[in-house]
């Protein structure tokens, strides 16, 4: 199938590795135009040259972040079509285990970065062509996930936003991916700290947690990244407000 992505211009956060990056490669396979968004310069350029795109070095958890990393695409790319809108993950934890500082850095980074960056895009996007919006979320949109209080918080006020947004921004489309255990640097550090906890390997963690997933592995950020392309693009051109799962069957939940 051709998605209709060629010459297509889309920023990606956290483009320099797991399931950004993941989008970000099935996105220049199609033929998109792409601009890596990433803290460390030395990864996101490197990747922005093997994808032939764009590196833009910004933090979006600062306040000025978001601005400077859309501008920076803009004045890369000479606008905007897609957004692929993916944060670092929150602070691991219980809710006695975490600080006022937890909490405050987990809303920065996993809520204003997000509604920062739709408010900086969204201009650009509406004068783009086939707009669409794409928000990398988590499996515990639909199912809590154990000592990982922030993101049971975050995650589903994103998914509500994104339910608000299909109508406000129409026909801007936008829609939300709901990974599972995806073998990433984030899922590694979360199988160690519960590795730690629990007195066991991680390799054990990783043979418990795949035990309860019915394709029985964790997802390569490639499988992840060809929905999220499809998503994106014209070839899914009636989808919006979607909370897409891509678990490998792990959250049981009805819709």
């Amino acid at each position: 199938m051709d998605l209709g992505l060629n010459g297509r211009r889309a920023l990606v956060g956290g483009g320099g590795s797991g399931i950004g990056n993941g989008i970000a490669t099935a996105l220049a396979a199609e033929g998109a135009r792409v601009a890596l968004i990433g803290r460390t310069r030395e990864r996101i350029e490197g990747e922005a040259s093997r994808l032939g795109g764009f590196g833009v070095v910004a933090d979006l958890a600062t306040p000025d972040g978001a601005d400077a990393a859309v501008a920076a695409a803009i004045a890369a790319m000479g606008g905007l079509d897609l957004l692929v809108v993916n944060t670092g993950g929150p602070a691991a934890g219980t809710f006695d285990a975490l600080s006022e500082a937890d909490w405050d850095n987990a809303i920065n980074g996993t809520l204003r970065s997000v509604i920062r960056l739709l408010r900086a895009a969204l201009p650009a996007l509406r004068a783009g062509q086939d707009p669409s919006i794409l928000i990398v979320l988590s499996s515990s949109v639909r199912e809590p996930i154990p000592a990982l209080v922030t993101s049971n918080t975050l995650r589903p006020g994103l998914a509500g936003l994104v339910k608000s947004l299909q109508t406000e921004i129409a026909p801007v489309r936008i829609n939300g991916l709901a990974p599972g255990r995806i073998a990433t640097d984030r899922i590694a550090f979360l199988d160690g700290k519960r590795a730690e906890a629990a007195g066991v390997t991680r390799e054990e963690i990783a043979r418990r947690t795949q035990a309860n997933i019915p394709l029985g592995r964790y997802g390569d950020p490639s499988e992840i990244g060809r929905v999220g392309a499809f998503l994106l693009s014209p070839a899914a051109s009636y989808v919006t407000g979607a909370i897409v799962p891509v678990d490998g069957g792990m959250v049981k939940s009805l819709p």
